[in-house]
């Protein structure tokens, strides 16, 4: 503070120098005030009050101007962290700190003083606290590189953590990769219908109502981990990576005695011995084709699964 006065033109005592006042009837004594700053080859002192020394002291302060006016002093005080005016000269500052427009409104507070100008009691309102936007929880939604009719979305957890995550088929479910496997299923988030200028609004609804705990997958499919059913199931290979959104994907198997094959099975004859799961029929998956192969270990199972659009239901 004493070098901004300096610089705005006024010389000003090195440290705090005392002043000797006159008598003090009710403690009979001749007291000696310190004022914070003086204003050199003048009789202009200052003295700052910051709220949190000052607040209820408004009699004590108007003593001590009592007494140093009693010797020709002019005191011009910077009163801070809104305190009222104890002086004509004051400067009240809402803010607690001593911005440059409080500086710029005590120059000239101690310029009226020295010149012997009426003083004027000027107020420095606080600044209004600039509103800092919340960086939103829900990152952007993009579509995936590498899986179709996928979509990235990244959720900040209560935790802080960011978690990412895919929005599979079209937007029908959430899900999260493990390792290098296809994103499992977590939720239900049912976008496939909506448009996707409304999908930001939609996540964040179901998201927020998620504790960070429940980010965990369920099960590979929304409706379980098995995309064949039957007493052969498990003689289908299903690759990790396998996505429930495609619009196509290659099988291998090995269904023994397996000879014909309809839009959801293989079979022996009439014979059902593994078949596409009910769930994964009404999302529009069929068996397009299945050829006979020979490989190292013999005959096997070519399968080539096509997916149609759903069949819409009133």
């Amino acid at each position: 503070m004493r070098d901004k006065l300096v610089a705005a033109g006024f010389a000003v005592h090195k440290g705090r120098s005392a002043i000797q006042c006159g008598h003090e009837p009710h403690r009979n004594n001749f007291p000696i005030l310190t004022p914070d700053i003086l204003i050199s080859k003048t009789k202009v002192c200052i003295e700052v009050d910051p709220a949190y020394t000052h607040t209820g002291d408004e009699e004590k302060d108007k003593t001590r101007n009592g007494l140093l006016a009693g010797v020709g002093w002019q005191v011009v005080r910077l009163r801070l962290g809104g305190l009222g005016p104890i002086g004509e000269y004051d400067v009240l500052a809402e803010s607690e700190s001593v911005t440059r427009e409080v500086m710029d409104a005590l120059v000239l507070a101690v310029s009226d003083a020295v010149a012997g100008r009426p003083g004027t009691i000027r107020t420095i309102k606080k600044k209004e606290t600039s509103i800092v936007r919340k960086k939103p929880r829900l990152g952007p939604i993009a579509e995936h590189k590498y899986y179709e009719n996928a979509f990235y979305i990244s959720w900040t957890l209560n935790s802080g953590a960011v978690q990412r995550m895919v929005a599979m088929d079209s937007g029908r479910y959430l899900a999260i990769a493990e390792r290098s496997e296809a994103p499992r299923f977590i939720c239900v988030l049912g976008l496939d219908k909506v448009p996707r200028q409304q999908w930001r609004g939609a996540v964040e609804g179901i998201l927020q109502d998620m504790s960070d705990s429940d980010f965990v997958p369920a099960s590979t499919f929304p409706w379980g981990d098995e995309l064949f059913i039957g007493l052969q199931a498990e003689a289908v290979g299903i690759s990790p990576k396998f996505n429930l959104g495609a619009t196509s994907w290659g099988l291998t198997a090995n269904v023994d005695g397996a000879d014909a094959f309809t839009e959801v099975a293989l079979c022996a004859g009439s014979e059902v011995l593994t078949e596409l799961h009910p769930e994964a029929v009404d999302r529009g998956w069929r068996i397009a084709n299945v050829q006979l192969r020979t490989g190292r270990y013999g005959p096997y199972q070519e399968i080539q699964l096509l997916r149609r659009p759903p069949v819409e239901t009133e």
